[in-house]
């Protein structure tokens, strides 16, 4: 039996952008139900986080995912699975209020894990365990400690693990109450990883500029094999380039409607840095950053990177930073105020 994952979908992303309700919905329309119906796949684990918005919900966003995620799933006969992520609760110690039940409860083929649950395919136990918080810490831990489950799938926001390439977050819980399983999948953190026996799978699609380089896609569950199968989503929102990269010959017809951050060298005469930015505007972009890259000239060679996404440029100004503070928990507090930011 084969089980697709997704996670993470976060589908209002950027205040309810209507560019990248499209994006994400031409992954699914073009790859992931198609993939469904040629594979004969009729089961869906949801490893959370499925809407942004944790306080509200945007009425055409809502609209959206009724026609076309959920009608789809139907006539696609799919059984659905989901556990809790952080942006499904509306508060943060409890997940009793969440938005995937107020919401979808009303679908037939939806279930929701609201709390530590084990449910099985075949021969095959799954412990699905939702979003870990004040109200319901000691029953997961229980949980965890004494279910005899073959996998494991969460939402762990776990110490040590990369938040974003390069960048691992601290502050989080210790991976030692998950390391009887043989495989822990998970969600929450948006980059693919693998550290131990955990696997974050990272998100299908491109959300911010953090995402412009990383491989994104969904994984497919084999319960016989227990083997997981990555397939790539090539469509992509964000580009850097690089002026070295390209030439004044190029096309960029691929680039209608991504944001593109283009890095200019000095090695680049100004007349091809003209013509390029002249046919990349011509290509309809949502949004161009031309931005000159001074690693070649005299200027101090520890500026900041503008083409790394904002928590990476915070957390490497913290790390330079010669004041004798807790770097670690400056991260934290960061991170959940901008995460906050992003919300408003």
């Amino acid at each position: 039996m084969k089980i697709a994952i997704l996670n993470d979908t976060h589908f209002g992303v950027r205040n309810d952008s209507p560019l990248f309700l499209d994006y994400f919905f031409d992954f699914f329309e073009n790859q992931f139900f198609p993939y469904l119906k040629e594979n004969n796949i009729k089961t869906i684990l949801h490893l959370g986080d499925f809407m942004d918005r944790r306080k509200f919900v945007n009425f055409n966003t809502l609209s959206s995912v009724k026609n076309r995620f959920f009608d789809p799933l139907s006539k696609l006969d799919i059984d659905f699975h989901m556990l809790i992520g952080n942006h499904d609760t509306y508060y943060k110690n409890t997940n009793e209020i969440n938005s995937p039940n107020e919401l979808f409860s009303d679908f037939k083929f939806f279930n929701l894990y609201e709390s530590p649950t084990t449910i099985t395919f075949e021969n095959l136990k799954i412990g699905m365990i939702p979003w870990i918080c004040a109200n319901n810490q000691n029953e997961v831990l229980d949980y965890l400690e004494t279910c005899s489950c073959d996998l494991i799938c969460g939402h762990f926001e776990l110490t040590g693990y990369e938040m974003s390439r390069g960048n691992k977050f601290m502050g989080g819980m210790s991976d030692k109450c998950l390391k009887r399983f043989e495989t822990v999948l998970s969600g929450h953190f948006h980059n693919k990883s693998h550290n131990k026996n955990v696997r974050y799978l990272g998100t299908q699609y491109q959300i911010t500029f953090a995402d412009a380089n990383e491989t994104k896609g969904f994984h497919v569950l084999d319960t016989e094999t227990k083997e997981l199968d990555f397939i790539e989503n090539t469509n992509k929102i964000f580009y850097v380039l690089n002026s070295e990269d390209i030439s004044s010959s190029d096309e960029f017809d691929y680039l209608e409607n991504k944001y593109i951050k283009l890095i200019v060298s000095s090695e680049t005469t100004k007349k091809d840095i003209d013509v390029i930015v002249s046919k990349i505007e011509n290509s309809n972009p949502y949004d161009l950053n031309v931005l000159e890259d001074f690693t070649s000239s005299n200027l101090d060679t520890s500026c900041v990177d503008l083409s790394k996404d904002t928590i990476t440029i915070i957390n490497e100004e913290i790390d330079n930073l010669e004041n004798d503070v807790n770097k670690d928990l400056l991260k934290k507090l960061t991170r959940e105020l901008f995460l906050e930011a992003l919300d408003l």
